[in-house]
């Protein structure tokens, strides 16, 4: 199966962030590299790699270190699934043409738009809105 449907839910993310995370992966899918390599190779900083490695790692893809070395302890066609993908901004006629494709990604876009047509809020009981009495400016002392 060349794309694994992941159920877990994922953080939302910009497509910056998206595209950084997918160069990472590669990077480290080629061969192991120093911490140097892969920050020039994607032009972050230091910060901003261990973030990502704890994202990735929130995402079920692992990192290994070994020495002063990093890599995956995967290929890459399984990391591809657990990826976050930023939201595409669909509008609903979009959404329900994707969802009838063929597939499981379609299954799962099927999913997700019968949740947001289904959707029934919970209903709390109504507490009564108590009016504010607006306060009087002072008055000026005579």
């Amino acid at each position: 199966m060349r794309h694994i449907v992941n159920r877990r839910r994922f953080p939302k993310i910009t497509v910056g962030r998206a595209a950084r995370l997918h160069r990472l992966v590669r990077l480290l899918v080629e061969q192991p590299r120093r911490r140097e390599a892969i920050l020039q190779g994607i032009g972050i900083g230091l910060r901003t790699f261990y973030r990502e490695l704890k994202l990735l790692k929130r995402c079920g893809i692992t990192v290994q270190r070994k020495g002063r070395m990093y890599t995956l302890r995967t290929t890459a066609e399984p990391v591809e699934g657990r990826l976050p993908f930023p939201d595409p901004q669909l509008n609903f006629a979009e959404m329900s043409e994707l969802a009838r494709c063929p597939g499981p990604a379609a299954q799962r876009l099927a999913e997700i738009l019968a949740r947001v047509i289904d959707y029934q809020p919970m209903t709390a009981p109504r507490v009564p809105h108590r009016s504010r009495k607006r306060a009087s400016p002072p008055r000026p002392n005579a």
